[in-house]
């Protein structure tokens, strides 16, 4: 049973029952059980409580003594979580709905997301056939656990040796009650975690020769057991954890004997690690994207839990390379097609995106999985797997539709729920698909305990230092001309992303990340640009330029002051007085044809490629859509191909087949090389996250990337004249866009002051002053008395005067953008 399951499907499943249980008591005598597992998951559980109680559906007797049928159900617990844990939750949502006061699902006053378990009340007549299972103890965990470790053994999946047999036991057991004293989601933990730690440990031991050959040693047969079960422990329990050293220092000493470990803790780190990067190194990355932590972690997980089609929920934050990871996964996993060695060793895949949205419904998610599922019917399931994609989950959780609802029977067995009673494992096993589900918060512990969670945290200062080190190591020259400033920036970064937080429009609006590491990594590649182009040390003006282009949008922060303060004494004393950093300036380098190091590129390379990934698309905050006029006066050019598209707040234009319509715009303008300037389209922009990654798949020389929503997506051709511009209301942006849509667009805070030049702005600032002085109430004072006497004449006086100086204002103020000369306006 799941939040998705209707009245109709009970009824269906019980009559599914009867036909059963009669033919077992007729031909068998044998009773027949029909459980409910998660009973109170479905709104459904009135009927469920008339089925076992009242022994009828629907006010119909069923008569099931008649053909031995017996009803059990399970319930998931009423636990609401700590005041800690809600406040980490809410922080990081990201949905329509992030505030719990918002939203749809709730028991009296409670909110079901801030239920460990989402569940629905069980009506009272239930309550006494209610029986508290409780939770298993150790000891009988254990027993399980010996019994399990059995069943491979027996089946050849394990080697049949005493001393590992007796090691796997001790540390499975010590890892989950480890598990268990967690504060998080990670103290959710059951028997599926030892069935999936058993399961990778199997197949790391079947597959250790093809690790050997990478890491270019030889091991001993205990030494191969060893690695086996490090490699599980690292993918099923130290994924999971934000402080992983303390896992590893307490889990480290259960390894004796022949297993045991020199160096303690550090070398499960190590050798996890090392196994890691050379997995990565296996594929061939464009130039500027970073083998950091996160993305060698990411692709090692991806790459196991797809082979062995245990679901992964990869959680981080906005730029820790989830989906940068899935492109790369998708590129390489090609079978005996593969490009590298190692890869045609592993499966073949065909991956099937799920932009979930507040449009996605729960037809569409089954969907998905139904088509993957037809998409390997007949092929070998040893050599092909189709693996489904749930991309931005967190943009679904609280969604009105609530399309979520039919993922539980979805990871356990590959089904909707609802297929026949009598289908049997073989049939189940072709249904079965992988699962990837990428999102910035966990979701409830009933769906995440049905797969393996992989966190990605806030990386560290020494983390970020060493990804920028791998971002610019391509080219080593400039790599040593700017080695010095990768710690000063990473410090700026830290800094601006504590103290963000402190600004009063990111606490009402609770956007804490709204500089993330996207920004980080852009600013270092653009840094590397201008190093490049100068062959030299960038200068104050270009580290300044780089740092606005890339930390703006935020007024109540000065982020170049920090960035400053944390710079080389000779970088933030010096200054280049000629250098125009104006937010005109800043917006016209993002949208111009080549990057600052395409000369130098085109010399030495050889290559024509007009961006070298140092610039994004823009998000452009203003007020009252002010920076379109602009936009088009500046950068639109006549000669230059572009369209502007404004959307409707109308409610039959928010429908599905509209938002269709504008993907296809969009699409249009993409191959054909044309600049597309989008307002008022917030049910467009999570169709577009691919695109804004940036991360193409390349073809015949032609760049190619997602394009859709849900699963209606296709792959579109980029023209490299192709350029992205959205315009939004500030107000707007900060209470309704999703972080991660901002956090992948370059933010610049746009309005008519900035079109306007230094002289311009100080006449307005006077003509300001001036109309308040003589519209304000102490000029009235002073008026002659015969005015004093008429009340009506004052106000008519009043009415007069504001009009004719508001009518004024706004005539300078159209006449300084159009370059009116000053004495003209006087």
């Amino acid at each position: 049973v799941h939040g998705g399951v209707t009245h109709q499907d009970i009824l269906i499943r019980i009559e599914q029952a009867k036909r059963l249980a009669k033919e077992n008591y007729e031909y068998h005598k044998l009773n027949t059980i029909l459980f409910f597992d998660e009973a109170n998951t479905s709104d459904a559980i009135g009927l469920i409580k008339e089925i076992m109680v009242d022994k009828r559906a629907d006010g119909k007797p069923l008569g099931l003594a008649e053909c031995g049928l017996e009803i059990i159900a399970a319930c998931n617990p009423y636990k609401k979580h700590s005041e800690n844990m809600i406040k980490k939750l809410e922080s990081a949502g990201l949905g329509y709905h992030v505030n719990s006061k918002s939203t749809y699902e709730k028991i009296g006053d409670i909110p079901l997301r801030q239920l460990v378990y989402r569940v629905h009340p069980l009506p009272t007549s239930m309550v006494p056939l209610v029986w508290d299972f409780g939770q298993l103890d150790s000891e009988t965990e254990e027993a399980y656990a010996r019994q399990i470790i059995s069943r491979f053994v027996n089946e050849g999946k394990l080697p049949n040796d005493n001393l590992f047999f007796e090691l796997i036991v001790c540390v499975l057991k010590e890892s989950q009650t480890y598990m268990r004293t967690q504060k998080d989601e990670c103290s959710f933990v059951s028997l599926r975690d030892v069935e999936r730690a058993l399961l990778v440990t199997s197949w790391f031991y079947k597959r250790m020769d093809l690790f050997i050959n990478i890491a270019d040693n030889e091991l001993t047969y205990y030494n191969k057991m060893q690695l086996a079960i490090i490699y599980s422990l690292s993918v099923c329990y130290i994924a999971k954890l934000e402080d992983r050293d303390s896992y590893r220092k307490y889990i480290s000493k259960f390894f004796t004997g022949h297993f045991q470990l020199i160096n303690g803790a550090q070398e499960i780190k190590d050798k996890v690690v090392s196994l890691q990067k050379k997995i990565l190194n296996e594929i061939k990355l464009e130039d500027n994207i970073a083998q950091n932590e996160a993305l060698c972690e990411n692709v090692f997980m991806m790459v196991i839990c797809i082979e062995l089609r245990i679901p992964l929920f990869v959680v981080g934050k906005p730029g820790s390379s989830k989906s940068l990871a899935k492109s790369i996964i998708q590129d390489c996993m090609q079978g005996n097609m593969s490009k590298s060695r190692l890869f045609k060793n592993f499966k073949q895949i065909f991956m099937s995106s799920y932009q979930c949205s507040p449009l996605s419904t729960a037809d569409g998610i089954i969907n998905t999985f139904k088509q993957c599922s037809r998409f390997q019917e007949g092929k070998d399931l040893e050599t092909f797997t189709s693996v489904v994609v749930l991309d931005e989950v967190g943009l679904a959780e609280d969604s009105p539709r609530m399309p979520l609802k039919a993922l539980h029977p979805l990871l356990e067995d590959g089904t909707d729920g609802s297929e026949e009673l009598t289908l049997d494992s073989s049939s189940l096993k072709s249904k079965r698909v992988a699962f990837i589900g990428i999102s910035n918060w966990s979701l409830d512990p009933a769906k995440m305990n049905r797969g393996i969670m992989l966190y990605r945290g806030q990386p560290d200062l020494d983390e970020l230092v060493e990804t920028a080190r791998n971002i610019c190591f391509n080219d080593k020259y400039v790599f040593g001309m700017i080695a010095s400033l990768f710690e000063p920036l990473t410090k700026g970064y830290l800094e601006v992303y504590e103290k963000q937080n402190n600004c009063g429009i990111i606490k009402k609006y609770r956007k804490e990340e709204f500089f993330g590491l996207r920004d980080f990594y852009s600013l270092l590649k653009l840094v590397f640009c201008f190093a490049r182009k100068r062959q030299s040390t960038p200068t104050h003006a270009d580290i300044e330029h780089a740092v606005k282009r890339n930390f703006s949008g935020l007024q109540e922060l000065d982020t170049w002051s920090i960035f400053k303060s944390c710079l080389p004494y000779d970088f933030s004393v010096s200054k280049d007085t000629e250098a125009d950093i104006s937010a005109l300036r800043l917006i016209s380098d993002s949208f111009a044809d080549k990057c600052p190091c395409y000369e130098y590129r085109l010399n030495s390379e050889k290559t024509d490629k007009a961006h070298c990934l140092s610039s994004r698309y823009l998000l452009l905050m203003t007020d009252d859509y002010a920076a379109l006029p602009i936009i088009e006066q500046h950068y639109l050019k006549p000669n230059q191909k572009s369209t502007v598209i404004f959307g409707s707040s109308f409610p039959k234009d928010q429908q599905f087949t509209q938002v269709c319509r504008d993907i296809n715009r969009v699409k249009i303008c993409m191959e054909t090389g044309t600049r597309v300037v989008l307002l008022n389209m917030e049910n467009l922009y999570e169709s577009l996250y691919d695109t804004l990654n940036q991360y193409y798949v390349s073809l015949g020389g032609k760049n190619y990337v997602d394009l859709g929503i849900g699963t209606h997506r296709v792959k579109c051709r980029v023209h490299e004249d192709f350029r992205l511009i959205v315009i939004a209301d500030k107000e707007n942006v900060y209470n309704t866009f999703p972080i991660p849509l901002i956090n992948r667009l370059e933010k610049h805070f746009l309005t008519v002051l900035n079109g306007m030049e230094q002289s311009q702005i100080e006449l307005a600032e006077k003509l300001k002053k001036w109309a308040s002085d003589f519209s304000s109430i102490n000029s009235l004072i002073e008026l002659k008395p015969l005015e004093v006497k008429c009340p009506q004449l004052v106000s008519h006086t009043i009415i007069l005067n504001l009009f004719l100086c508001a009518l004024f204002v706004c005539l300078v103020l159209y006449c300084s953008c159009f370059g009116v000369t000053e004495c003209y306006i006087k």
